[in-house]
């Protein structure tokens, strides 16, 4: 008796299932019996079954025992045969020492079966956080379930678009055959399962009432089935089968239990949240590359922000607007990291609620990092994108810059185009004044014998002609009148310049030099406007380094190839850096509205035919510390074979002075016209005044 219970134990150590512990004890009682027939019916909560041993005597005694727990486990063993002194209180403790033994077994394979789905759901759900193809999910967890419940077949069904058949695909191991079959929603077993949302366990498949032909035809070894059904939150979508196949001996293969139903039930509530998780995943990337592709194929800045504002991608247009060169330096950044900036609000506060919430209209300002920081205005719509299954914000962008900028520069040419109006009905007014001028200068040189006074009406008269080709300039700029342009000697209209504002400029303590290139030829253009010109850029330089010691103005010209350079240069501070590029817009100007209108530059370059009809253009530049420059170019006639002169476009050009604090240069075309004939003036011939530069005048009157 000793022997066969410490056979016992060991049998029950090395044994994994209830089954095989059963099988092998068995055994070693009908051993211990003299080898007699033992028979032993069991049922476990979750298992049963009867096994056998040994043979049947001729003679010997019958025995019978039976053993029962308070948690429904029984067993009865039959033993045939056995000899006749064994008493039958021996055969009922080896039979109550089995049963406790088989109870151990049965939990220690409970225990590791609950092991090793713990440890198979641990990586399910790492699976599951990776967001996994479908494909591939399935096939890791059919193949973890057919090792964790010893089956030999396994199959994954899914319901098709149509609603009415299951596809299916994975299946692995044995059920391999059975890969992309289609079954009916109603007319296979899989069907019922998935149609009533109850899980089948059955001992053999093929007598199921319901079970398809072509499927038990494909696997007609398949006997044990565990098949449970796939819920998802929108309800069934397919089911999860393990399969059991005959094997070559007749006896049939192990049922499954109701611990193996437990676990797959378990695992299939996993594999349902694998596949919507997958199929959100899917949704998404394809609202995402749908999103991307509605981006990159707009001509519209856009942009695809989360939901904090972080750029996640950005087309072609939006570059330029953010001043950037690759994508990869947005990616990543915060808009405001950008240089957007929206006008009374923030940016986090424009998309906080967009993606329930109404798009949200405004004006916003983004400053490029590059370029000098340029400014751009653009208009901005922020929206949700959930109606394609996107939670990105899509922002979009429609820059405004060149467009207000051509309407400032528009309401700048009305302006100007205004001033001319009233310049216009002015100037008839002014030419009265200015006949009346000429004449008592005209009577003063002819009775004076004083030389400096006869100067002096000389000097009279010739500002009085300039007076009323300045007129004349402003009713050409009302009219729009056509000129022609003519030689002009750029020496004597500097000399004209210097030694009219010299006068004026003497008691303010301020020099007015000259430097003159002799070898400077005559050049084509408008002389009153390039003489205008002159003036404001000298004027400019007037307000500069009035108040300051030392202060100078020089004029200077040089003879360039086929170019005379004019340098206008002043002692003053220069011209700030912020606000260099705009000294020649209309109006623009940092003197007081009694000193300055904004309109000396700009009329220079946007108000004259100078650069509108010569294609002269005006720039500003300025160098510390101290003096400032403006030049001007004019290019010198040739002559063509056909005897006669045209005019060339001048060239702008912007020379920096090693002692230049502030230059504004403005290239044009030149030309001088006859001085205007005031309305009640006499015309008489030109007389050379003593102070006058020698050379050709052209300054009588008509």
């Amino acid at each position: 008796m000793r022997d066969a219970l410490q056979s016992l134990l060991r049998k029950a150590s090395a044994a994994k299932r209830t089954a095989d512990f059963w099988q092998a004890a068995a055994q070693v009682l009908s051993d211990w019996a003299g080898g007699a027939l033992l028979t032993v019916c069991y049922q476990g909560v979750n298992e049963s079954g009867a096994v056998s041993a040994g043979a049947a005597g001729a003679s010997g005694l019958t025995l019978t025992a039976d053993w029962h727990d308070p948690e429904g486990r029984q067993v009865e063993a039959s033993l045939a045969g056995a000899p006749r002194d064994l008493p039958a209180s021996d055969l009922e403790s080896a039979l109550e020492f089995a049963s406790d033994l088989a109870v151990m077994v049965g939990r220690r394979a409970a225990l590791e079966r609950e092991r090793r789905l713990g440890t198979f759901v641990v990586e399910l759900a790492r699976w599951l956080l990776a967001a996994p193809e479908t494909e591939l999910l399935l096939r890791y967890t059919l193949q973890s379930l057919m090792q964790l419940v010893e089956a030999q077949g396994a199959f994954v069904a899914l319901k098709q678009s149509d609603g009415e058949t299951l596809r299916i695909s994975p299946a692995l191991g044995q059920a391999a055959p059975v890969e992309g079959l289609e079954l009916g929603l109603h007319d296979s077993t899989t069907g019922r399962v998935v149609r009533t949302g109850e899980a089948l366990m059955t001992a053999d498949l093929r007598l199921e009432a319901d079970s398809s032909p072509l499927a038990v035809r494909l696997a007609d070894a398949a006997r044990s089935a565990l098949i449970a059904p796939l819920r998802t939150s929108k309800g069934p979508v397919g089911a999860v089968g393990l399969l059991r196949y005959q094997g070559s001996g007749p006896a049939p293969p192990p049922e499954f239990s109701l611990y193996d139903l437990h676990y797959l039930t378990a695992i299939a509530a996993h594999i349902a949240g694998g596949i919507e998780l997958s199929q959100a995943v899917a949704a998404t990337r394809a609202a995402a590359d749908r999103a991307s592709g509605m981006v990159d194929a707009s001509p519209l800045p856009m942009a695809l922000v989360d939901a904090g504002g972080t750029v996640q991608q950005l087309n072609e247009a939006a570059l330029q607007v953010f001043g950037l060169a690759t994508k990869e330096a947005a990616l990543g950044r915060h808009l405001e990291a950008l240089g957007l900036s929206p006008s009374g609000v923030t940016v986090r506060l424009i998309l906080a609620g967009r993606r329930e919430g109404e798009p949200w209209h405004g004006r916003v300002l983004v400053t490029q990092d590059s370029g000098g920081g340029d400014r751009r205005i653009c208009d901005c719509t922020v929206t949700g994108l959930r109606g394609l299954g996107s939670e990105s914000l899509l922002v979009a962008l429609y820059d405004r810059t060149d467009e207000l900028r051509a309407q400032r520069e528009l309401i700048a040419r009305e302006k100007l185009a205004t001033v001319g109006e009233i310049a216009s009905g002015v100037a008839h007014e002014v030419n009265n004044p200015l006949a009346a001028i000429r004449m008592e200068a005209e009577l003063l040189g002819r009775s004076t014998q004083d030389a400096d006074a006869s100067a002096a009406a000389s000097t009279i008269v010739r500002e009085v002609d300039r007076a009323a080709r300045i007129v004349r300039s402003l009713l050409r700029l009302a009219r729009r009148a056509d000129t022609t342009p003519t030689r002009i000697q750029v020496n004597e209209l500097v000399r004209d310049v210097a030694e009219i504002r010299q006068r004026v400029l003497r008691a303010d303590n301020i020099e007015v030099r000259t430097k003159m290139d002799q070898g400077a030829e005559a050049v084509l253009g408008l002389g009153q406007e390039l003489q205008q010109v002159v003036i404001n850029l000298v004027t400019n330089a007037e307000h500069a380094v009035r108040g300051r010691p030392a202060a100078v103005i020089q004029l200077t010209t040089e003879a360039r190839d086929d170019w005379v350079r004019l340098t206008v240069e002043d002692s003053g501070p220069g011209v700030p850096a912020e606000i260099r590029g705009r000294v020649f817009d209309p109006f623009f100007t940092t003197k007081s509205p009694d000193e300055g209108s904004g309109l000396g530059l700009s009329i220079g370059r946007f108000g004259s035919r100078i650069p509108r009809r010569w294609a002269a253009r005006s720039s500003s530049s300025s160098s510390p510390p101290r003096r400032c420059a403006a030049t001007s170019s004019g290019k010198r006639p040739r002559p063509r074979e056909s005897g006669g002169g045209t005019p060339t476009a001048s060239r702008v050009r912007s020379r920096r002075s090693p002692t230049a604090g502030r230059r504004a240069a403005s290239r044009c075309r030149a030309a001088r016209r006859p001085p205007p004939r005031i309305p009640g003036s006499r015309p008489r011939p030109a007389r050379r005044l003593p102070c006058a530069p020698s050379g050709p005048r052209t300054h009588s009157p008509s």
